[in-house]
């Protein structure tokens, strides 16, 4: 007889194994938007009507590792993965004198 916690531990594995086997079915589109004079890039998949997720990395990641979990998610919600300014395709903002740190220093 297995004890309630080991059937737990399977129907996890079994939960997580079916969903590494599932085909990946929605599309994941690739998208720029210019905020403030800096191009930013982010992924897009699913409906607009459906609800929206935003999906936002760590440093130094970029929203490249969402891809799979769109791809799988995507039927069902509305999701959004940006890369930050500097990050994965998204542009670096220019530096100017106010945003060095001797010109912080200095006031």
């Amino acid at each position: 007889m297995m004890r309630p916690h080991t059937k737990q531990v399977f129907a996890a594995a079994a939960l997580a194994v079916a969903a590494s086997t599932t085909a990946l079915a929605a599309p994941v589109a690739y998208r720029n938007v210019s905020i403030d004079g800096v191009n930013i890039a982010y992924r897009e998949a699913g409906s607009p009507d459906k609800p929206t997720l935003l999906l936002l990395h760590g440093v130094p990641s970029s929203s490249r590792m969402y891809d799979g979990l769109m791809r799988k998610l995507g039927d069902r919600y509305h999701l959004i993965a940006p890369d930050y300014p500097g990050f994965g395709h998204s542009d670096a903002p220019a530096q100017t004198a106010s945003s060095t740190a001797s010109s912080t220093c200095r006031k």
